[in-house]
């Protein structure tokens, strides 16, 4: 066998453990289809539809879950004036973007 195959596939994150919520995002796409968001619009539990803009990339890295392509955005942002980190996470399978809320 001697290494054949070995790293022949991309590396998988396995199944995703945190709470993902389903997000609205205005986005810029290069030339080189590069995409980084601008804009996330949520529901927040009361029902209100949160805006989050001036977003600041912190990383940006595609990964694998289960098989699942998802690129992965590490962010911050300071609505109302304090500061909150949450990740992004885009699926190009399906055009959807989701947002898990950081707390550490």
């Amino acid at each position: 066998m001697m290494g054949i195959g070995v790293n022949a596939q991309h590396p998988d994150e396995g199944e995703f453990h945190g709470k993902l919520e389903d997000a609205a995002c205005a986005s810029w796409c290069t030339s080189g289809g590069r995409l980084t968001p601008l804009m996330i619009k949520v529901c927040g539990s009361d029902g209100e539809i949160r805006r989050i803009d001036n977003i600041h990339v912190i990383t940006a890295e595609k990964k694998y879950y289960c098989g699942i392509p998802a690129w992965e955005y590490e962010c911050s942002a300071a609505p109302d004036g304090r500061e909150l980190r949450f990740r992004l996470y885009y699926y190009p399978e399906t055009c959807m973007w989701k947002i898990e809320y950081r707390t550490d």
